[in-house]
């Protein structure tokens, strides 16, 4: 086992922690999406909390998108494991189920190859540097069952993902990350994945450049040294664009667009009490380029991390949402 597959908040006397282990598929035909995630914040000038959200994609419709947080008392979890209880939420690596006011699912996760460290260096995921973390633990992952969607029920048969974790005591002050899984040519092994970040260092009164690391499977692809993280990333509200390719190796580009009204906005609250502002599509087209060849996809993710809000973009929850009020689902 990977030694980061574990959940980290479980251990005792975890300092100010953000973790967030998620789930993201889409369906064959490319028609939709489900993203999951499970997200622990640990705070020390609040209760710490699980935040549980579904976002539910179609295309030609605004994303569907619902949240519940549970109390810290009533989240079970396995140290040394990728186990997580709380009340009708169950996530296992092979199994995943829950329910959100009118929404509920149950999964069954299997296949997925080696997993892609978006880091380096083993040392970076022990160390300070960078704050946050993440790997994609099982990329080209199966997703089978069902979801049921208030009076309707989506099949899940055969939607390909993956299983992503992350952590940090803050979230990054702003990125952008993409990946895939589903290809036009049918491919189930092909994934690639990338970030591009701007870090607010220590002391510091202005972020870095955007750092960037691109990773991915069948071809393997590691273009995340300290030579590929300066210079290759154009980052846009609606598009991410990068290039890599010095001295030997292969040209590789990748492009990943949206149109806004794709994007789910979400309120993503940082252990100690800001908000950050996330933007994410898993309907995002993909043009992926590595030496002569090009493939591409309509089922990419694009996610934008910024410190102010997108003009245009619905945020969620609503402003003034609390649990007490129930749990949220958009309209």
């Amino acid at each position: 086992m990977d030694p980061h597959e574990r959940i980290l908040a479980a251990a005792p006397g975890t300092p100010r922690l953000y973790e967030s282990n998620y789930l993201r598929a889409n369906a064959p035909d490319g028609s939709r999406a489900l993203w999951i995630k499970h997200t622990l914040l640990v705070r020390d000038r609040a209760p710490s909390i699980l935040e549980l959200w579904l976002v539910l994609f179609e295309r030609d419709r605004p994303p569907l998108v619902a949240k519940r947080e549970v109390p810290w008392p009533l989240v079970s979890m396995d140290p040394s494991a990728i186990s997580l209880d709380a009340g009708s939420v169950r996530l296992r690596p092979d199994r995943a189920e829950g329910r959100i006011a009118d929404l509920s699912w149950s999964l069954s996760l299997s296949g997925g190859t080696a997993a892609l460290h978006h880091l380096p260096y083993r040392w970076m995921y022990r160390g300070p540097f960078p704050q946050a973390k993440i790997l994609t633990p099982a990329p080209g992952l199966r997703f089978d069952g069902q979801l049921e969607v208030g009076a309707g029920r989506w099949r899940i048969d055969g939607w390909i993902g993956i299983r992503g974790h992350n952590w940090g005591p803050a979230h990054t002050h702003a990125y952008a990350y993409g990946g895939c899984s589903l290809w036009d040519d049918g491919d189930r092994e092909r994934a690639i994945e990338g970030i591009a970040a701007r870090i607010l260092l220590p002391g510091a009164t202005r972020p870095t450049p955007w750092m960037t690391a691109v990773v991915g499977r069948a071809p393997d692809v590691a273009r995340n040294g300290p030579l590929d993280w300066f210079g290759a990333s154009e980052v846009e509200p609606d598009r991410w664009r990068v290039r890599s390719g010095h001295g030997r190796r292969q040209r590789l580009a990748l492009t990943l667009s949206t149109e806004l009204e794709r994007y789910a906005g979400l309120r993503y609250v940082h252990p100690d009490g800001a908000t950050s502002f996330c933007y994410n599509t898993k309907l995002a087209d993909v043009r992926y380029e590595l030496g002569t060849t090009v493939h591409h996809s309509r089922c990419g993710e694009l996610e934008r991390l910024l410190p102010e809000p997108l003009r245009g973009v619905p945020l969620h929850p609503t402003e003034g949402w609390s649990q007490a009020d129930g749990d949220y689902r958009s309209s």
